[in-house]
């Protein structure tokens, strides 16, 4: 054997290094672009370029019905919730609500979405290609007992849930508009995104080697340079794109990533097995966590996603008994209206006046007690408080709308902010008897 030949076998060969600290495997992940070129044979570059063309398949057929209904479909989401003359103040709406996530945050949350997609669609060919060059390449000096494919794909859809649980987290967190929570959120995408990447690329023949998901991340974390320098370099053109392209229309910068990450994928999995082989030895030392932890993390994952489901679901049938509103018809009986002025023991001002609603939609219209909340310059200006609005569908009804509202009266001295600093509205829906949320408008 040449000092060439034997060189090159301690490189394809890492689980004879010996194991060192913290530093090893600096270079390790914009090294393996560069080596798993010479890992592929025939068969494997046919699969390969397999992989390639059906990932390219399932992004293109998922482009395609999203342009062809995904505009109708908001359409016709926004028709049912807004009549005509609304349609516009619709569509602010819901750039308002999903805006307030931050464009980072949305970025990364659609390359992980489409990785996610791309890996529960293509994970035959992932594992195909991974197995493939350990089979044929002195990755490492034992044999492994692979998994039949069925249950590759339940350890594909174990990690779609694994991500939607995480998303959801850094939902709730993301959403408050507030500085320190918006942060949080954007710091948990970006580690998020990296270790699910890591999970994508290196799972197959870490589970190959019966290391499950628990152990994987801790050997991320306890190797950060190689795991993460490998995310990090295979990441780079779609968080450099997510970046150039901030502020540009989604139905540019979707399409740009997507296509970024389908050219990704098949060079991932394969310097992912490379890097995998490089890292087992340090998941092969570590203990797996006990039963009771892991079933512990099972149930904190289902409060999660059962939880964030119930709000959601709760909120979604809420808003809809509200929205109803804006299609309602109303006739105001003027000779009712009176003012509540505001008096020593209460500076708040009501306002009070019948109106007749005729509500001809096939939903019952219902708006619990509800408080708007108004800031200047990030400081309370006032609330504005509204009685309970119901009308059941198809019917009329006289109600008597009750506001009060109370306002901060040092903050009128400061009307130079008033004029010139930014407000802020919270309005606070009662989703039922024990929760409100919080809908942010600035």
């Amino acid at each position: 054997m040449t000092g060439k030949d034997q060189m090159d076998k301690n490189l394809l060969s890492p689980s004879v290094q010996k194991e060192v600290g913290f530093w090893q495997g600096l270079g390790d992940g914009p090294a393996s672009f560069f080596i798993f070129w010479r890992l592929l044979d025939r068969r494997a570059w046919s699969i390969f370029f397999s992989y390639l063309l059906v990932a390219a398949g399932v992004v293109t057929a998922f482009a395609v019905v999203m342009k062809t209904l995904g505009p109708e479909a908001k359409e016709s989401l926004l028709e049912f919730i807004f009549p005509e003359n609304w349609r516009m103040a619709g569509k602010l709406v819901f750039d308002k609500f999903f805006g307030k996530l931050g464009s980072q945050v949305l970025a990364n949350f659609i390359v992980n979405g489409s990785m996610t997609v791309i890996s529960l669609s293509c994970f035959v060919f992932k594992e195909m290609l991974s197995r493939r060059i350990e089979h044929h390449n002195p990755l490492l000096p034992y044999g492994h007992q692979p998994w039949p494919l069925w249950r590759q794909a339940i350890e594909e859809i174990k990690y779609a849930i694994l991500w939607a649980a995480a998303y959801s987290v850094i939902f709730w967190v993301s959403y408050p508009p507030f500085a320190g929570t918006r942060l949080l959120g954007k710091v948990l995408s970006y580690l998020v995104l990296f270790v699910f990447f890591d999970i994508i690329f290196l799972c197959p023949l870490f589970l190959r080697h019966r290391v499950g998901y628990g152990r994987m991340v801790r050997t991320f974390f306890v190797r950060p340079l190689a795991s993460f320098g490998f995310a990090a370099f295979f990441l780079a053109p779609s968080i450099i794109a997510s970046n150039l392209l901030k502020g540009q229309p989604m139905n540019l910068v979707v399409p740009v990533l997507l296509a970024i990450h389908v050219l990704t994928v098949a060079p991932a999995a394969s310097a992912g097995t490379w890097l995998a082989a490089r890292l087992l030895p340090t998941a092969k030392k570590m203990t797996p966590s006990p039963l009771s932890f892991r079933l512990l993390g099972v149930v904190m994952i289902l409060a999660i996603l059962g939880a964030s489901g119930y709000v959601f679901g709760q909120l979604a049938g809420s808003i809809s008994a509200k929205t109803q509103i804006l299609k309602c018809k109303y006739s105001v009986d003027w000779g009712s209206f009176s003012i509540d002025p505001p008096s020593f023991s209460d500076l708040s001002v009501g306002l009070s006046v019948d109106v007749e609603i005729t509500n001809p939609t096939e939903l019952d219209v219902l708006i619990e007690h509800s408080r708007l909340e108004v800031q200047n310059n990030e400081k309370p200006f006032g609330t504005v408080f509204l009685d309970r609005i119901e009308v059941p569908a198809g019917q009329t009804r006289r109600q008597n709308i009750n506001l009060r509202i109370k306002i901060t009266l040092a903050r009128l001295l400061e009307y130079k902010d008033l004029l010139h600093k930014p407000w802020e509205f919270t309005l606070w829906v009662e989703v039922n008897d024990s929760f409100e949320f919080p809908v942010y408008f600035r």
